[in-house]
């Protein structure tokens, strides 16, 4: 049960403010007026749809629009009491200014005394977890279509200084159509171009060398080249049903280098030298000789026939 709406507009003394938000794309379709505030009230519940540590995501419409969105709510109190207060106002933060076809994209977000509301695009057609844990693995033109996609969306994050930080396939949402979708920006951060990251964030069979090698000081710290790694392994685990490496947590940072380092990627030899060459350069161990770019990828033999731009209508 979603909480009351009653108090939704008027916030009294809450542990926890947000700025009132609008998602960019919904910013754009219409002007923010003063009595045209989102709020519980203009949508209606239709079911609930999961369950996270701060409270339930439900499928909601919107009454005038009669749009369907998912709307996460969650605990004000809570978030506070487990320290994830900044982390949620970041991320929103980060969210709100996004508008991409291959995004999950924020439509609004509010609040009232209890709760925060994070209304976003509902896509029902499963991440690639689920899908990789139902079939294994996926064909090469299936995994090279998610591939492309989700690459535009990082190509335009880096476009905004934006880093994602987490790209794997339980990030990755499928609609309706068999499009996939970024998600999950808790870990995302922004970052000036010649500006270094250093905090050690990621899931590990995803994360780049460099991650691994600023955390044990070797290196001054990473930048944008370390979502092509994650993409990359992300593409690996679709083609092979795994990541390219097992790195149990009991592994240091320094054994994880030594393996990143010294275990070959072990590749079919029935697949195309296009797509080993390729899928070596994403996999990079040096930043510096990593495919690290939408153009970097396009220029790849394996990628050259493809129309991204044909792609990205696709979508609409």
């Amino acid at each position: 049960t979603v909480p009351s709406p009653s108090s939704s507009s008027h916030l009294s003394s809450p542990p926890l403010t947000i700025p009132l938000w609008m998602g960019a794309r919904c910013a754009k379709r219409r002007r923010h007026q003063e009595g045209d505030k989102p709020c519980l009230a203009h949508f209606s519940v239709i079911r609930s749809i999961g369950r996270g540590a701060f409270g339930r995501v439900c499928i909601v419409q919107h009454r005038s629009s009669h749009k369907l969105y998912a709307m996460k709510y969650m605990s004000k109190e809570r978030c506070i009491r487990q320290n994830m207060a900044e982390n949620v106002l970041k991320e929103l933060s980060i969210v709100t200014t996004l508008d991409h076809p291959f995004i999950v994209n924020l439509h609004s977000a509010f609040q009232d005394a209890g709760y925060m509301y994070i209304v976003s695009d509902l896509l029902l057609g499963g991440d690639l977890r689920f899908h990789l844990n139902q079939h294994g693995i996926f064909r090469e033109d299936r995994s090279k279509l998610y591939f492309c996609e989700i690459a535009l969306a990082v190509d335009y994050l880096h476009s905004r200084c934006i880093l994602h930080r987490d790209i794997k396939p339980d990030n990755i949402i499928l609609d309706e159509k068999g499009h996939a979708h970024l998600t999950d920006f808790n870990l995302a951060t922004r970052l000036e171009p010649g500006e270094l990251a250093t905090s050690f964030s990621g899931t590990r069979v995803y994360m780049a060398p460099e991650l691994f090698s600023t955390c044990e000081g070797m290196t001054p710290g990473y930048d944008h080249r370390i979502d092509w790694y994650s993409l990359g392994a992300t593409l690996h685990e679709m083609l092979r049903g795994r990541p390219p490496h097992q790195l149990p947590s009991t592994l240091s940072s320094q054994q994880v280098l030594l393996i990143q380092s010294e275990s070959p990627l072990e590749l079919p030899s029935e697949w195309s030298s296009d797509l080993i060459s390729f899928l070596t350069l994403l996999l990079s161990f040096s930043p510096h000789s990593r495919l690290s770019s939408l153009q970097g990828i396009k220029n790849q033999p394996y990628c050259s026939r493809i129309d991204f731009a044909w792609i990205q209508s696709r979508s609409a």
